[in-house]
């Protein structure tokens, strides 16, 4: 189980996956209503299932079958008989899984969520090719892996003015470029891919397709110390033909879908960020209050246990917060009959905030506890480095720091147009 075991055993014993879900219900149950709760309560039943399955010195993607099972690889969109669904759930869910394993949940947002939510927007906008249905289908059994394609080696931040070029035939679309950071993108199936027309013009000639594999896509990986479990690449496309078939979304469509996709995107990985919060306080909450020094467990000490304490506050402002974002999405955007303009505006700017501070918050939370918890939180023998980890990979490749506050700080250059 570990290179080399130095944990007092009564103190593993404790640090246990169910003990784990035991203090998150007893923080985040209170803000659940009955539906939700049972939800959760399957949830952690599924997850303490796949737990032994988990063998940490290989990658993660055998487990996604695992979450397909039980219609788990995503769940804001509805999906065969799976229920219940929609933002909430879908919150819900990336935190149970970011406590279940991290680079797990790396890889099920990207194959899920980042490829997965174009084919159901591809069908909400009226496409008739039955060829996303079946990728759709392929991906969230978890049978088949997906990865997005937007940012490229020379456009990170300005991933808008793209450089991959299309250039359009009579039976399909012809793709020249580069992708990178691309999440999944070495064990990748499916990828999720946009490119321009005319790269002067990229917001009225973007192109949103589906892409296999086999159509020529080549990937190299990336060496990334922090997620070994999970393979990110460098993706080239090298007059790689894409059929009409697999065309998302065409003519400058692929622009506007391209932003349509961000708010429940950003809102999924809010989830991740949740779990990851939770997972690290909860370890350093156990593991503080079991651990003795000079006759006391160590959480009895200012030092130690103040600082846990400001970490739950936080950790639980940022929980009500992504719930109360998922709730206003749900309620007045995803389930209404006639979506609101105004909530539609709040739900994208407080995405980027939510994004920006929980991102920022498991860096944080990860962090300070591994220096309240001490030598050993930096070993196997708990799993708090490798969620210090894959926090850095959620504030970074998941939508990095600055980027969000620049957004947020378009918003409040906005604001003077109100006086």
């Amino acid at each position: 189980m570990f290179q080399e075991k130095i944990i007092n055993d009564e103190i593993l014993e404790k640090m246990s996956l169910e003990n784990v879900f035991k203090i998150f219900n007893d923080n985040v149950f209170p803000m659940l209503n009955s539906e939700e709760r049972e939800y959760c309560a399957n949830l952690q039943e599924v997850c303490l299932d796949i737990s032994p399955k988990i063998d940490r010195s290989k990658d993660v993607y055998g487990l996604l079958s695992e979450l397909g099972k039980y219609g788990y690889v995503q769940r804001i969109n509805p999906w065969k008989d799976f229920k219940p669904f929609g933002m909430k759930k879908e919150i819900l869910l990336g935190a149970h899984i970011s406590m279940l394993d991290p680079q797990l949940e790396l890889a099920r947002v990207a194959s899920g969520i980042l490829c997965g939510n174009p084919t159901f927007h591809y069908y909400e906008h009226g496409g008739e090719s039955e060829v996303p249905k079946r990728v759709q289908d392929e991906l969230l059994s978890g049978q088949k892996v997906g990865c997005i394609g937007i940012t490229e080696p020379e456009r990170g931040s300005d991933a808008v003015n793209m450089t991959t070029i299309c250039t359009k035939t009579d039976d399909g679309i012809i793709y020249n470029g580069e992708k990178v950071y691309t999440t999944n993108g070495p064990k990748a199936d499916y990828f999720c891919c946009y490119g321009v027309y005319d790269d002067s013009n990229p917001r009225d000639t973007m192109v949103q397709s589906l892409i296999a594999r086999e159509f020529g896509v080549k990937t190299k990986r990336l060496k990334i110390n922090s997620v070994p479990r999970v393979h990110i690449s460098h993706t080239i496309l090298d007059n790689v033909k894409v059929p009409l078939d697999y065309v998302l979304a065409d003519n400058g469509m692929g622009y506007k879908r391209l932003f349509e996709g961000l708010v429940p995107e950003r809102l999924a990985i809010m989830g991740s960020g949740i779990g990851i919060c939770w997972a690290g306080i909860i370890y350093g909450i156990i593991y503080t209050n079991l651990r003795k020094q000079f006759g006391k467990p160590v959480i009895r000490y200012q030092g130690v246990g103040y600082g846990l304490a400001d970490l739950l506050t936080k950790s639980n402002a940022a929980t009500a917060l992504a719930l109360q974002a998922a709730t206003v999405y749900d309620e007045k955007i995803l389930f209404a009959d006639q979506p609101s303009k105004e909530a539609g505006k709040w739900t994208a700017a407080i995405s980027s905030q939510g994004k920006y501070y929980v991102a920022k918050l498991t860096h944080e939370i990860c962090y300070e506890t591994q220096q309240l918890v001490g030598g050993i939180s930096v070993t196997d023998n708990t799993p708090l480095d490798e969620l210090s980890d894959v926090s850095k990979i959620e504030e970074v490749i998941g939508g990095a720091r600055n980027i969000q506050l620049l957004l947020i700080q378009g918003q409040i250059q906005r604001y003077i147009g109100l006086l």
